[in-house]
C-alpha cells in the first residue's frame, strides 16, 4: 500500500508540473509572441522542447527525492505518457487562446483542423540573425511535432537519469542526505598523494583520523594545484554514513574533474563522522 501511495504522490507531481510547463509556455506565447516549445536550432534540433521536458520532470524528481521513490520502469512509462500529454495540452492551450480579430479560433476551427494548419503552414526562420525564412514546411511539420516530442522526452529521459545515478542506501533503499562538507586545496599532486593515500591509515573511530581529515589544507590556486571536496552522506532511516571525495586540478585556467579520483568509503556502523569536519561543519539537506 506504501509504495503504491509513493508510486501515486510522484506520478502526481511529474503531472502537476508538466500542466504548469504547458499553462507557463502558453502564457508565455501570448505575452511576447515566442513559443518556447517550439525553439528548434537549425530548424530541426529540439532545444526548447527540450527544456520544456526538463522544467515538466521536475516534479518528479522532487517527489521521488522526497518520498525515496527509487526510478523504475513504470516511472519511465509515466514520464513517456505524461510527456505525450504535455505536447497534446501545449496545442490545446494555444487553441482556446487563440484570438483574431477579438474572436476565439476555437468558435471558428475544429481542433483537428487548427492543429493541422498550424503543423502545416509554419514558417521556420534559420541563419545567424534568423533571415532565412523556410517557407510553409508542408507535411514536414509533423515530423517536426514528432522531433519536438522526442526533444521534450530527452529532458524529462535526463531527469530520471539523474534520479536514478543518485546515491542510496543498500539495506534501506533510501536516498543518502549530504551532511557535512568540506574543502581541501593542495598545490601539486605529491602534497595531494600524501593526504589523499594515507587519511584512512589509521582507524575511522580514531583521533589520528580526526586531525588528519579535519585539518585545514590549503593552496594558492596554481597550475597544478588540486581541490578536494570531502562529503558526508547519510541515509535517513539507519544513520549509517559514507564520505564522497571528488577531486579537481586547476589547468592554468580551468578547474577540472578528475573521476579517477573520486571514491566513496562506507563508514561502520554507528560512526559519525561530521564532528571531525570542524568548524567547517554545514547540513547540505538532501538536495
Amino acid at each position: 500500500m506504501r509504495q503504491l501511495v509513493q508510486n501515486g504522490g510522484v506520478a502526481l507531481a511529474g503531472l502537476a508540473t508538466s500542466i504548469l510547463t504547458a499553462v507557463a509556455v502558453t502564457v508565455f506565447d501570448r505575452i511576447t509572441g515566442f513559443n518556447v516549445f517550439t525553439f528548434a536550432i537549425w530548424g530541426i534540433v529540439p532545444i526548447g522542447a527540450g527544456l520544456c521536458g526538463f522544467a515538466a520532470a521536475s516534479g518528479y524528481y522532487v517527489a521521488a527525492k522526497y518520498l525515496h521513490q527509487r526510478p523504475t520502469k513504470v516511472l519511465l512509462i509515466q514520464m513517456v505518457a505524461v510527456a505525450a500529454f504535455t505536447q497534446f495540452l501545449i496545442y490545446w492551450l494555444e487553441y482556446v487562446t487563440l484570438t483574431i480579430d477579438g474572436r476565439h479560433v476555437s468558435d471558428v476551427v475544429p481542433f483537428g483542423q487548427y492543429l493541422d494548419i498550424i503543423l502545416t503552414k509554419a514558417h521556420y526562420k534559420m541563419g545567424r540573425a534568423m533571415q532565412i525564412d523556410t517557407g510553409e514546411v508542408g507535411s514536414f511539420g509533423y515530423w517536426l511535432a514528432a522531433f519536438q516530442f522526442l526533444g521534450f522526452l530527452i529532458g524529462g529521459v535526463f531527469v530520471y537519469l539523474h534520479l536514478k545515478a543518485q546515491p542510496a542506501c543498500p539495506a534501506c533503499d533510501k536516498y543518502l542526505r549530504s551532511v557535512a562538507t568540506k574543502g581541501d586545496s593542495f598545490s601539486n599532486f605529491d602534497e595531494f598523494a600524501a593526504y589523499y593515500d594515507n587519511v584512512y591509515a589509521h582507524p575511522v573511530d580514531s583521533a589520528e583520523f580526526a586531525d588528519r581529515i579535519g585539518a585545514d589544507y590549503s593552496a594558492v590556486a596554481e597550475k597544478g594545484a588540486i581541490n578536494l571536496t570531502t562529503t558526508v552522506l547519510e541515509c535517513p532511516q539507519c544513520f549509517e554514513q559514507s564520505i564522497r571525495e571528488t577531486a579537481q586540478v586547476f589547468n592554468g585556467r580551468d578547474w577540472k574533474d578528475v573521476e579517477e579520483i573520486t571514491r566513496w568509503v562506507r563508514m561502520p556502523k554507528g560512526v559519525d563522522v561530521r564532528p571531525v569536519i570542524g568548524s567547517r561543519y554545514s547540513v547540505a539537506g538532501w538536495f
